[in-house]
């Protein structure tokens, strides 16, 4: 369901809560009715009210883009620093025989890697890189690349945590408040079963006419949707 929906459901509903009270000495011969209903709806969209604000305002977009920022700069830096790494590697000088297959990684092999698999790939060459700052700054991967490329990723470890948080955080919320409002929709069925009576009343043909006002559910910009059949 989406946001203008979610907005949509949460001012009908605060306008049923509204118009249930201001019109309760109308039905009051319903009263006994009504009250579980109207209290149930109430207490519902006052939990609903506090999701509303983590729901409606997530940020998971924004986190994205600063991940996808940190990747896009953090990448260049793991091309140069595997080049360097299995230059050394192939040299003469090295005494590791088994580094070249540690650090063994392709430019389309980390250009490709999902979010975990790439911070893993450069997790390891930086873990490689830590004890050969001279042999890695004669093939031009300098000190300053090395901490600039751990500072990277740390940010882009960070922002990966905090997308997958907010991701499970915000479907939680949102699947609560879907439910909520989706029960106050029933609720709003069961009263209009209650207040039928009244639609052809002589003397409380208005109070089924707010009522009917009040708990129309609007969308901004597209108006009122078509009436639900089964509400006739």
């Amino acid at each position: 369901m989406d946001n203008n929906k979610l907005d949509a459901q949460l001012r009908r509903d605060t306008a049923t809560t509204t118009g249930l009270l201001a019109d309760q000495d109308h039905y009051k011969p319903l009263e006994d009715d009504i009250a579980p209903l109207r209290e149930e709806h109430a207490a519902n969209l006052a939990q609903a009210r506090l999701l509303e604000d983590a729901v409606m305002g997530d940020d998971s977009g924004t986190v994205t883009q600063q991940k996808a920022g940190a990747k896009a700069l953090l990448k260049p830096l793991a091309y140069r620093l595997a080049a360097a790494l299995q230059g050394h590697a192939a040299s003469k000088t090295n005494q590791d025989g088994d580094l070249a297959g540690r650090v063994r990684y392709s430019r389309s092999t980390i250009s490709e890697a999902g979010d975990a698999s790439f911070a893993t790939i450069v997790g390891a060459l930086l873990k490689e890189a830590q004890p050969l700052a001279t042999q890695l700054a004669k093939r031009e991967f300098m000190a300053g690349d090395l901490l600039e490329t751990t500072r990277l990723l740390a940010r882009f470890e960070k922002k990966t945590d905090s997308q997958r948080l907010t991701v499970v955080a915000g479907s939680t919320d949102r699947k609560t408040l879907i439910a909520l409002l989706r029960r106050n929709a029933n609720l709003i069925k069961e009263m209009r079963v209650q207040l039928k009576a009244y639609e052809n009343s002589p003397t409380k043909h208005n109070v089924w006419l707010r009522f009917q006002g009040y708990t129309k559910l609007i969308l901004l910009g597209q108006g009122s949707p078509k009436a639900d059949p089964k509400a006739k």
